[in-house]
C-alpha cells in the first residue's frame, strides 16, 4: 500500500492538500485532553463547500432523546444519548486586501501539516501568494492542555516576505455544523437532533463567547476565547461572536496571533456561576509558550512510561506511537468520564462508551500510567447507582448490571441481542479492577471503589445463573451474547462464564483483604452492602462449579450450540458484503457457523491456563477459519495467541493489519473517528503478544520473541512500583529496571533479578 504519510518516527505530516482526504484527515489530525476534543478541521474553513465533518466535542456532555420503537417491550432501553458537537471555536479567517484564504481557491503552495506526538501540539504552514501580488508565509499551532481540563490554544504566525497587503484575521465562536451521517450505518448518530440551543453571546474587547444548552439532558456548555498580541474589535452576530483585527503587512514585516480557549459544561445548573467561570477562567489562562512547555512535559512523562520502540519499520513505529497518543489525549482524567469508542475525534458509535476501555484500553494505562487507570476506573464506579437500577429492571434481585453502550450509566443500545444481552461487560470491569489491583497494590482504591464494583458485579452473575440439573449440577449462565456479536442469546458462552467465575472469586477474595488489612472500611462496605460472609462462600462454590461445554474432537464450542450451526465459508462471502450486519439480516448471521471477532480465542489468550498449547493450536486454526474480522477489535487479540502458540509469522501478518488500521484508512470509516480499542490493541500484541508478558501469582513475566521483519524492539512495563524495560532482538531478550524497587521477573519460565 502506498504510503499516505511519510513514514517518520514522531510525526504524521500531510504533504498537499487533497480535498478528497479531508474528512478522513480530520480525525487522524484530532487533539484532545480527555475533555475536549478537537477534529482536525481547517482553521479558516472552506467557502467552497469542501466535505468536511465539522467537530468540537466535551467528553461526557451529551443530549438525550427517546428512542423510538416500532414495538416496545418491557427493560427496552429507553433514551438514546449522542455526544454533543458543541460551539467551534477553532476557526481563523483570514483576508489579504478583501480576497479570503480557501484552500479550494487561493494560490497556497507548499501547505504542510504536522501532528507533532513529542509535543501534543498541531502544526500547519504553507505559502499564500495572494491575488494583490504579495506572499504570506502562514504558521498555525494547535493543542489542547493536558494539565489544564479546561484549555485549548492556538497560534497564528504570519510572515510577509514579498509584497504589501492589509491582512484581516476574524475569529468566532459560531454553533458547529453538524454532520448528516450515514443512516444505512447503525454505528453513526444519523438521524439523531444533536443541536443545541443558544443561550447567550459576549462580545468585549480581546473576548468572544458563547453560551449553549441541550434540549433534553440538562447541559449548559459554555466556550470563551481570549485573543492576545493584537489589537482588535468584538463584535456579537445573529447566531455567533466574532473578534477582527485589521494590520498592513510589508514586506520583511511579521504577525502574530495568540488565542485561549476555555470550555466549562454542567448539567442542571450545578454550577450557577459557570459563565463567569469560563470568562474568568479563559483571560486567566497562562501563554502558549507556558501550555507548550507543559505539553512537552506530560508527553514526555507519558513516553518514558511506554519505553515503545521497533528497529527496521519506521512504518510500524509511526502507527504504534499513532495509536498510543490517540489513547492517550481521549481519556478522561477526573473519575467522571470515560473513553469511548472513537475517544474525542469525532461522532462515531455517539460517543458512546463500551467494554472496550476494560479489556483493551486498561491494560495499557495500567502498566505505564497507573494513575490515569485509576480515574478511568472511578467512572465505572461513579455509574454503579445506574447499573444497579438497570439490574432491578431487568428483574435481578441483587447486584449491578452495566450498560452495554453508555456515556453516563444508562443503557443506550437499542438492539438488546447484541447489547443489554452481553453480560461479559460486569467481568470485563471486574476484570480490570483486579489487573489494576494486582499492578497497582492500590488498597485505597480497593477499599473506596474496587471491591463493591466486585460484589455488586458477582450478585449479578450468582442472580443470573443457577445449578443445572441437566449439566450435573454445574453452574450455568443462559441467554448471554459474548464479546462475538453475530452468535446471540446462547447458553453458556465460554468467555462469559470465564469473566464470571474470576469475578465470583476476585470479589471474595477482595473482601477477605479488606477484612484482613482494612477492616474498618470492611465493616463499612458490609453494613452499607449488607454483605456476609457466606455469600462469598456461595460465589466460591459456583466459581468451582462452573460450567463449559465440553469438546466436540478437540474443538471448545464458545457456547454450548456453536458447532451445531450452519457452516459459511468465508470464501463465500463477497468483499463487498462485510460487514455482515450491515448486509444480511440478523437472523441469516446468527444461523450460521460464524464469528465476527475473537471470542474463544480472546478467553484462551485471558486465560490461558485453562488450555494446553496443543489444544490452543488446534483450537486457533478453527476458528480463525471462521472469523470474518469484521470488528477493529479482532485481529490483535488473535495476533497474540498466534505469537504463543509459535506462529509468529502469522501473528506478525495480524498484528501489521491493526496496527495502522486508522493512520491507512483499511476500514475505510476513519472519517467517523479513530479505532480507540483496536489501537490500545496494537500495544497488547506487541507487549504481550511478541513480548510474552503476562502476570500470575505476583510475578511478572515474558517469553518474547522477534519476528524476522524487525532488528528488534523494546517496550517498558510497570508492576507493583518498578518499572521494567524489555529491549528484544533475534539473539535474545535484555531487561533492565529503569525505577522502583529490585523485582525478580521470570523470562521463558526462568527467574531473572533486577536491581
Amino acid at each position: 500500500m502506498e504510503a499516505k504519510f511519510p513514514y517518520q518516527p514522531w510525526e504524521i505530516t500531510e504533504l498537499g492538500f487533497s480535498a478528497k482526504d479531508l474528512r478522513e484527515n480530520e480525525s487522524v489530525f484530532a487533539l484532545g485532553n480527555g475533555f475536549i476534543g478537537m477534529r482536525g478541521n481547517l482553521e479558516e474553513g472552506s467557502a467552497t463547500g469542501a466535505d468536511t465533518i465539522q467537530g468540537s466535542f466535551l467528553n461526557g456532555v451529551f443530549d438525550s432523546e427517546p428512542i423510538v420503537y416500532g414495538e416496545k417491550a418491557y427493560g427496552y432501553a429507553k433514551n438514546h444519548e449522542t455526544i454533543c458537537n458543541v460551539m467551534d471555536a477553532k476557526s481563523l479567517t483570514l483576508f489579504a486586501d478583501g480576497e479570503r484564504l480557501d484552500m479550494g481557491l487561493s494560490d497556497v503552495r507548499d501547505h504542510r501539516r504536522v501532528l507533532d506526538m513529542r509535543t501534543g501540539v498541531l502544526r500547519r504552514g504553507f505559502a499564500w501568494h495572494t491575488k494583490g501580488g504579495a506572499v504570506l508565509e502562514v504558521e498555525m499551532t494547535r493543542l489542547v492542555s493536558f494539565t489544564r481540563q479546561e484549555l485549548a490554544a492556538a497560534r497564528l504566525d504570519v510572515k510577509c516576505p514579498e509584497g504589501v497587503c492589509t491582512l484581516t484575521v476574524e475569529s468566532a465562536v459560531a454553533p458547529a455544523v453538524i454532520a448528516e451521517g450515514d443512516p444505512n450505518d447503525p454505528r453513526n448518530a444519523a438521524g439523531k437532533d444533536r443541536s443545541l440551543t443558544l443561550a447567550g453571546l459576549f462580545a468585549e474587547d480581546a473576548v468572544i463567547a458563547m453560551e449553549q444548552k441541550t434540549k433534553n439532558s440538562g447541559f449548559t456548555i459554555c466556550c470563551a476565547v481570549e485573543h492576545r498580541g493584537a489589537e482588535g474589535s468584538s463584535a456579537k452576530h445573529e447566531n455567533m461572536a466574532v473578534w477582527k483585527t485589521e494590520i498592513k503587512l510589508r514586506a520583511g514585516e511579521s504577525f502574530r496571533l495568540d488565542k485561549s480557549i476555555c470550555y466549562m459544561a454542567a448539567r442542571y445548573d450545578e454550577e450557577p456561576a459557570l459563565w463567569e467561570k469560563t470568562l474568568d477562567g479563559c483571560k486567566a489562562a497562562p501563554d502558549f509558550d507556558t501550555l507548550l512547555q507543559e505539553q512537552r512535559a506530560s508527553l514526555d512523562a507519558f513516553w518514558n512510561g511506554a519505553g515503545l520502540g521497533i528497529e527496521g519499520d519506521d512504518a510500524l513505529l509511526q502507527g504504534l506511537r499513532f495509536n498510543l497518543f490517540h489513547i492517550f489525549q481521549s481519556a478522561g482524567r477526573d473519575g467522571r468520564r470515560n473513553i469511548a469508542a472513537k475517544g474525542l475525534t469525532g461522532e462515531g458509535y455517539e460517543g458512546h462508551t463500551f467494554w472496550d476501555t476494560e479489556a483493551y484500553i486498561l491494560p495499557v494505562f495500567i502498566h505505564t500510567d497507573p494513575a490515569l487507570a485509576r480515574k478511568l476506573l472511578e467512572y465505572r464506579y461513579a455509574i454503579l447507582p445506574k447499573a444497579r437500577e438497570r439490574a432491578r429492571e431487568l428483574g435481578h434481585e441483587k447486584g449491578a448490571l452495566y450498560a452495554w453502550r453508555t456515556i453516563d450509566g444508562e443503557e443506550c443500545s437499542a438492539y438488546f441481542p447484541a447489547g443489554t444481552a452481553q453480560y461479559h461487560i460486569n467481568g470485563d470491569i471486574a476484570h480490570a479492577v483486579c489487573e489494576y489491583y494486582d499492578a497497582a497494590q492500590d488498597l485505597d482504591f480497593l477499599a473506596k471503589f474496587g471491591a463493591e464494583i466486585l460484589v455488586e458485579t458477582a450478585r449479578l452473575y450468582y442472580d443470573l445463573g443457577f445449578f443445572s440439573a441437566v449439566k450435573n449440577g454445574r453452574f450455568v449462565l443462559n441467554c448471554v451474547t459474548g464479546p462475538d456479536e453475530y452468535n446471540v442469546m446462547v447458553n453458556n458462552n465460554v468467555y462469559t462464564n470465564c469473566v464470571a467465575e474470576e469475578n465470583f472469586r476476585s470479589a471474595a477474595e477482595a473482601m477477605a483483604l479488606l477484612a484482613d488489612k482494612r477492616p474498618q472500611d470492611y465493616d463499612r462496605l458490609c453494613q452499607a452492602l449488607a454483605f456476609h460472609p457466606a455469600e462469598a462462600e456461595l460465589w466460591l462454590v459456583a466459581a468451582d462449579r462452573m460450567y463449559y461445554p465440553a469438546p466436540q474432537d478437540g474443538i471448545y464450542p464458545q457456547d454450548d450450540d456453536f458447532l451445531n450451526r450452519k457452516p459459511w465459508p468465508l470464501s463465500t462471502i463477497p468483499a463487498d458484503k462485510h460487514p455482515l450486519l450491515i448486509h444480511y439480516h440478523g437472523l441469516t448471521i446468527y444461523r450460521h457457523m460464524v464469528c465476527k471477532q475473537a471470542d474463544l480465542i480472546l478467553a484462551m489468550t485471558q486465560y490461558g491456563d485453562r488450555w494446553t498449547m496443543e489444544e490452543k493450536k488446534k483450537n486457533f486454526a478453527f476458528y480463525d477459519g471462521v472469523t470474518t474480522h469484521d470488528s477493529s477489535l479482532s485481529m490483535a487479540v488473535f495476533s497474540i495467541l498466534a505469537n504463543e502458540i509459535g506462529e509468529v509469522g502469522v501473528g506478525y501478518d495480524y498484528f501489521m493489519s491493526s496496527a495502522r488500521l486508522d493512520l491507512d484508512d483499511m476500514h475505510h470509516n476513519t472519517k467517523d473517528g479513530l479505532h480507540m480499542a483496536n489501537m490500545a490493541g496494537t500495544w497488547t500484541g506487541l507487549v504481550r503478544g511478541f513480548g510474552g508478558m503476562r502476570c500470575k501469582n505476583g510475578k511478572l513475566s515474558f517469553a518474547p520473541v522477534c519476528p524476522p521483519q524487525w532488528k528488534g524492539y523494546s517496550f517498558c512495563v510497570g508492576y507493583r512500583g518498578s518499572t521494567v524495560q524489555v529491549s528484544v532482538h533475534a539473539e535474545g531478550a535484555e531487561y533492565k529496571l529503569l525505577s522502583g524497587e529490585p523485582i525478580t521477573i521470570l523470562s521463558h519460565g526462568k527467574p531473572v533479578a533486577l536491581r
